[in-house]
């Protein structure tokens, strides 16, 4: 998966849910705090909303996330 600032969390999050640790490593527990209306929002517009401090420091992690196989 490509993450650009204009994926949404819900993308993201239907991808790979265990994706949440890398938020998580963000300051943000998607499914503790991000309803169905943030989770809709593109990550651009979370980092205000979800008290991202640097958003393209979430981008780049969740980059090399995706590119980590998963383990079976």
């Amino acid at each position: 998966m490509i993450i650009t600032p204009n994926t949404t969390v819900k993308e993201i999050m239907e991808a790979r849910p265990d994706a949440a640790s890398v938020f998580l490593k963000h300051g943000v527990d998607v499914p503790l705090e991000c309803d169905e209306s943030i989770q809709d929002c593109e990550l651009e517009l979370c980092d205000s909303m979800c008290h991202i401090d640097d958003i393209d420091a979430l981008i780049s992690d969740l980059e090399k996330f995706f590119a980590t196989p998963v383990s079976s």
